[in-house]
């Protein structure tokens, strides 16, 4: 997958120097991004990686390390400079919780992490081109209302068009998207009172978005969430993300 940059050698996800005896030798990116291509597929304890990949805990150190300086995040950055139109695809999904994620020692609400019906679970927000390809991803705890979080994944560009399911039928955020330059096209919801009008051929595309949350979440590790903290499972998130990316040209 990442055949790649094998000069540069990292250790606990730290640059080393090459030293000329002693000590463990240095991990190679390249042997880095495989054993967290790895990982993504099968989400597995980080001590169980296969002794072929190298020791666990370089590649848990350098897999925080991605996740605190935000690498995916601006890789991803650079791929959406390629979207062209102004159609955007928006949705949320649940993520149950895992054993291992489901425990903070504090409050659960800044991890993301929250109590429905089906226990503890998160929520992944995604805004996605015409196409189907992530824009802007934001995780939720698992109660929390979408509606509220969509402004949050709109960029700085106006006019845009923004297309959802009945979910998002409400007259505020209607006012909201307007009030900041752009469209909205959520269907109305059964006991709506005053019918809505919209585009059923841009309607339409939404099942892109769905076909998103299909794709990623063949993914062990993220149709399972097992981190503790919502900036490593994010992480991990746009990872998969870049991947869908690459896929899909």
């Amino acid at each position: 997958m990442v055949g790649a940059v094998k000069e540069t050698a990292f250790k606990n996800g730290r640059r080393v120097k090459n030293r000329a005896r002693g000590g463990r030798p240095p991990k190679a990116l390249g042997d880095v991004l495989e054993a967290l291509f790895y990982r993504l597929r099968n989400a597995g304890p980080w001590r169980d990686l296969p002794r072929e990949l190298g020791p666990w805990e370089t590649i848990y150190g350098w897999y925080q390390r991605l996740a605190r300086c935000g690498v995916w995040f601006r890789v991803l950055a650079v791929l959406t400079r390629k979207v062209r139109g102004k159609v955007r695809l928006i949705d949320g999904t649940h993520m149950a919780a895992h054993q291992c994620a489901a425990n903070p020692r504090r409050d659960a609400g800044p991890q993301a992490t929250g109590r429905t019906r089906g226990g503890r679970n998160t929520k992944l927000m995604v805004l996605t081109d015409q196409r189907g390809r992530a824009v802007a991803l934001k995780l939720i705890p698992g109660q929390a209302y979408e509606g509220s979080h969509v402004l949050e994944l709109l960029d700085k560009r106006r006019g845009l068009l923004v297309v959802g399911d009945k979910g998002f039928d409400s007259d505020v955020l209607r006012l909201r998207l307007q009030s900041a330059g752009h469209k909205s096209c959520f269907p109305g919801k059964r006991n709506r009172r005053k019918k809505i009008r919209l585009s059923k051929r841009l309607y339409r595309l939404r099942y892109r978005v769905e076909n998103f949350f299909c794709r990623i979440k063949r993914w062990a590790c993220i149709a399972t969430r097992r981190d503790k903290l919502a900036a490593h499972f994010l992480s991990a998130i746009q990872f998969a993300a870049i991947i869908d990316w690459l896929q899909k040209g």
